[in-house]
């Protein structure tokens, strides 16, 4: 084959401009691979976006919650140190000295009088059980 033959079946193969066209091809190429990458960055940092203002948003409902949490602890400690001194003030009635004319021993009474319509609230079930009876006012004149 000679030189005029290779020449012929390059100029057959290839038509004018395919050069141009495989140079075009190769950066057409590269810049769709540029675009697409660009696109798989541009979706990902929107869904980093996405979850960093949810991760906010939860982080801050979970300092509100923590917040109310300890508020309620503080609210329920509060009324349990009450509640702690009001039993100790009703254990002391019964040994005062002055129980029979005392008048929350008397509203206490009231009290277990209004709960004795529940069952197993009535005086002598107390009694059966053990439990202590509120200590009435004595009668002076059946002393004298």
């Amino acid at each position: 084959m000679t030189m005029d033959a290779i020449l012929q079946i390059l100029q057959w193969a290839i038509p004018s401009g395919g050069i141009g066209a495989a140079i075009a091809w190769v950066a057409n190429r590269k810049s769709n691979n540029a675009r697409q990458a660009k696109e798989v960055h541009d979706t990902y940092k929107v869904m980093y976006e996405d979850i960093s203002k949810l991760l906010v948003k939860t982080q801050t409902k979970y300092d509100e919650s923590t917040k109310l949490t300890e508020k309620l602890m503080q609210e329920n400690n509060l009324t349990r140190r009450a509640l702690n001194r009001l039993s100790r003030a009703i254990e002391a009635i019964q040994l005062c000295p002055h129980a029979g004319s005392c008048p929350v021993s008397g509203e206490l009474s009231l009290s277990e009088a209004v709960d004795g319509n529940k069952p197993g609230a009535n005086k002598a079930d107390r009694n059966k059980r053990g439990e202590r009876q509120p200590v009435k006012a004595r009668d002076k004149s059946v002393d004298a």
